[in-house]
């Protein structure tokens, strides 16, 4: 008769107990995205057409480095100037090839231009990342002094084989209040599409700030796979980009 008495009065307080760890489970999860999308927001693209800025592109497979001034002030074909391979001025025909390459990207713009853009690839980038973030995948994986790491996973349709095979670290600084770095690697090796295989790939996006804004400053990109058994997809390059200045 005790023992009914107390599963009679215990059973409400347990899922009275267990409704309100629900509801501080999904207050954390709300807070903490949140607080990833007002950090998102703040972030400066650079690619928005309103700034000039020197990138180098260290490419570890290659092993080549070079480095590009950007400024789409100037026309399309003049917008990015080689500026060196391997820290010495670009020879003649290297200087050729790189023309080469811009004519090509004029033509896939111009060829765009009367592609019907698909609803994927509308509206602001910002925006679509937040809204790839699952939730209740976000979690605390540890605070180091001013910097939050919060681990995530992201999930977008008619992408989902690709994205449950990805974990996302999120660096929060809670001092200066941005995103310091986005990291994103492959838990497993997996096959994105018939015939391929994906073995590992890390890669890593650094902000800092410029004149108080978060801006991106590197990349980190390394991958191992091949499509097709035959195509190798891997890569391990370095991206860093300097010499700011708005348009």
């Amino acid at each position: 008769m005790k023992k009914a008495v107390f599963l009679t009065l215990s059973l409400p307080a347990f899922a009275l107990l267990s409704a309100a760890q629900a509801l501080a489970q999904a207050s954390v999860e709300h807070d903490y995205l949140s607080l990833i999308s007002e950090y998102v927001y703040k972030i400066e693209n650079i690619y928005d057409g309103n700034w000039a800025f020197t990138y180098t592109v260290e490419d570890k497979l290659e092993m080549e480095t070079r480095t590009v001034r950007r400024d789409t002030s100037l026309p399309f074909l003049e917008s990015e100037t080689l500026l060196a391979i391997n820290g010495m001025s670009p020879s003649a025909e290297r200087l050729q090839s790189h023309a080469e390459r811009r004519q090509r990207a004029l033509r896939r713009r111009q060829n765009n231009q009367n592609r019907p853009v698909e609803d994927e690839e509308e509206g602001n980038e910002q925006e679509r990342f937040i809204e790839m973030i699952i939730p209740e995948s976000i979690r605390v994986i540890k605070q180091e002094n001013e910097l939050l790491y919060l681990g995530f996973q992201a999930i977008e349709e008619e992408r989902e084989k690709i994205y449950e095979n990805l974990q996302g670290t999120l660096i929060l600084d809670l001092e200066a209040e941005y995103i310091k770095e986005l990291q994103v690697s492959v838990k497993e090796p997996f096959s994105p599409f018939l015939l391929s295989k994906i073995q590992e790939g890390y890669f890593s996006i650094r902000f800092n700030l410029f004149d108080g804004v978060p801006m991106q400053s590197e990349i980190s990109f390394e991958l191992q796979g091949h499509a097709f058994y035959i195509r190798d997809l891997s890569e391990d390059r370095e991206v860093e980009w300097t010499d700011f200045e708005r348009i």
